[in-house]
């Protein structure tokens, strides 16, 4: 699974120009604080469409001009210009903010002690992941114990 929903900032459906047809398709994007990722269905995490890395990423912005569609935005990396289109004025706008902001802090250089602490926090999420996969993976392998009845008690007639 490439991502992690704990680290979603959002996620919703746009319309995103495919690189070779041109032509505009309804993907569900999500935003990480590193990358941006497309699938073709919603809430469904696994082999995405595209994902952009938002440390190359050099400029996110409105596109109407060059796109000639109202509500498209553009997320330029080095390799290539994507462009996106929202559903409404507000919601391209908070997609740039929020694009902006997670391309900000992917590139904002930490202080020694902001970094240890990132990596300390990381080292946690990947011990908490391995000990509930290691959870999962061994209470799917017990065998349940069957439940014997007690004797004894109230009978009921």
């Amino acid at each position: 699974m490439p991502v992690d929903v704990s680290d979603i900032r959002k996620e919703g459906w746009i319309s995103k120009e495919s690189a070779v047809l041109r032509t505009y398709r309804r993907r569900w994007v999500v935003l990480t604080p590193e990358r941006l990722y497309s699938f073709k269905r919603e809430r469904v995490y696994a082999d995405p469409t595209e994902e952009v890395d938002l440390r190359q990423c050099g400029t996110v912005k409105s596109a109407d001009d060059l796109t000639n569609k109202p509500f498209s935005f553009t997320v330029q990396v080095p390799d290539r210009n994507y462009f996106l289109v929202a559903a409404n004025d507000n919601e391209r706008n908070e997609w740039v903010a929020a694009i902006g902001r997670a391309t900000t802090e992917s590139r904002r250089v930490r202080s020694y002690s902001e970094e240890v602490e990132y990596q300390e926090q990381q080292a946690l999420k990947a011990a908490q992941k391995a000990a509930a996969s290691a959870a999962s993976e061994a209470s799917s392998q017990e065998t349940p114990t069957p439940v014997v009845p007690r004797s004894g008690g109230a009978k009921f007639v």
